[in-house]
């Protein structure tokens, strides 16, 4: 599967950190995305100390961040890295719940979405303790966009086709 050439620069600038971030024992989500003309932008999220946010509520915030700047088409590619257990593998559909501890963190889940329709899980499984950490080679597995809206083929009629 390719990835559109946005998306491979957003993983080549973003993961490298989120990395870096993880080796250090930091486990938090962090957030990237290109804007129209280009420009990557990193996001994070920070309280004041007294409001906790989980790791799914941080990923609905990024999502719902995104979605508004990808309605406005302020932005045409996105990311969004956290720390999961891997696939779970009980429902019909593929999942990548996010850890809830640190002890259940295995692998670094990236949700990658272009504004031409890329939507897709990036997996990359890891071992080791802490700062010793060794990553596999990553997956990329399809995904329902959240992101940029859906673009129907319905409105596409055929030339052929009376309206």
């Amino acid at each position: 599967m390719s990835l559109h050439p946005l998306l491979n620069e957003l993983i080549h600038h973003v993961l490298p950190v989120v990395q870096d971030f993880h080796r250090q024992g930091m486990f938090a989500p962090h957030a990237a995305s290109i804007d129209s003309t280009g420009e990557l932008s990193g996001h994070a999220l920070t309280t004041d100390g007294t409001n906790q946010l989980s790791v799914s509520q941080a990923i609905e915030h990024f999502e719902s961040k995104f979605s508004l700047q990808a309605k406005s088409h302020e932005i045409q590619a996105t990311g969004i890295f956290y720390h999961s257990p891997g696939i779970d593998a009980s429902a019909k559909i593929v999942s990548l719940p996010p850890a809830n501890t640190t002890d259940e963190c295995r692998a670094i889940v990236a949700l990658l979405e272009h504004s031409l329709g890329d939507s897709v899980y990036l997996i990359i499984p890891y071992s080791g303790q802490l700062p010793e950490i060794e990553y596999s080679s990553g997956k990329l597995v399809e995904k329902p966009t959240r992101v940029f809206p859906h673009k129907s083929n319905s409105t596409n009629k055929p030339w052929w086709k009376l309206w």
